[in-house]
């Protein structure tokens, strides 16, 4: 078996009402972070993940599970990274793959190591460096490579070239005051399918797979997502290959929003910058096999 995923940042096969879950998310905007200053469009955006699996665990009589890779992959390997903006594709060989019947994969499973982006700021922004935002680290620095599985951030004049920690930790951590050596759990994991609906869990203490968690995952956010087309993978006769081919969007357009802080004054050192409400509305994963 052959498995392509294609990454792209507007889904131009979504449906109508994809559209529309992402159109309401693009304009929404928190209350709780100070009035809305602006929101940016990132100019580079990339993932890297540490395992992509397609499975119909509890929902059929006969459990298969494909992994695209897992966490045995080289961590520098090229094939974990997905170049959203521009519609970057990979090939991936799944090992020992045994369709013996035909089979509907309900979920696509996907643990993401991070989000990079690269954006300017408003020109205000530009003599703020290392600490000066106080919800932005920059003293780290960046790596000049993908190859491990965190990345930093780096601010030059009104460039910036970030992970998304900075960018998630007001979200999932309402008593976040800025970097303090330490980010706050945020959302890694992504189970799409076997759900109408998009929402995020938190499974508390040790868990037992189930359809809402068939990764048996705890203490970590889990975001539970309906974008997704389940795959049915036929029979393949002895022999004979057989191809999946994926198409992971992410609609970054206005992804990325800045508030007025603590202070509501714009332009300051507490202003906050975080991805847009829901964001995780803006990922969808369409599959077809062949």
């Amino acid at each position: 078996m052959v498995c392509t995923m294609t990454y792209n940042v507007s889904n131009i096969k979504n449906t109508e009402l994809s559209l529309k879950s992402i159109n309401e998310s693009k304009n929404d905007q928190y209350t709780q972070f100070g009035d809305f200053i602006t929101s940016i469009t990132p100019d580079r955006f990339v993932g890297k993940f540490l395992q992509m699996t397609l499975s119909n665990l509890f929902l059929s009589e006969w459990e298969l599970g494909i992994d695209f890779f897992d966490n045995h992959l080289d961590m520098a390997d090229p094939l974990r990274l997905a170049d959203f903006s521009n519609n970057s594709t990979v090939v991936f060989t799944p090992e020992e793959v045994n369709v013996r019947e035909d089979a509907l994969l309900h979920y696509f499973i996907l643990i993401c190591l991070f989000f990079y982006q690269e954006f300017e700021l408003p020109e205000q922004y530009e003599d703020f460096s290392g600490n000066d935002l106080q919800y932005f680290n920059f003293e780290g620095g960046i790596g000049s490579t993908f190859d491990g599985a965190t990345v930093g951030s780096e601010k030059i004049g009104c460039f910036v070239r970030a992970s998304h920690e900075n960018l998630m930790a007001p979200i999932f951590d309402p008593d976040w005051k800025g970097f303090d050596g330490n980010y706050p759990v945020t959302a890694h994991h992504y189970i799409f399918g076997n759900t109408d609906s998009t929402f995020v869990f938190y499974p508390e203490g040790p868990q037992e797979r189930t359809v809402d968690n068939p990764m048996a995952d705890y203490d970590v956010y889990i975001v539970r997502s309906n974008k997704y087309t389940p795959v049915t993978i036929e029979r393949i006769p002895e022999g004979e290959t057989r191809t999946i081919r994926g198409l992971m969007s992410f609609n970054t357009t206005d992804l990325i929003h800045i508030y007025a802080g603590a202070d509501n004054i714009p332009y300051t050192a507490d202003d906050i910058f975080v991805y847009a409400p829901n964001f995780w509305e803006r990922i969808s994963v369409i599959l077809e096999y062949s």
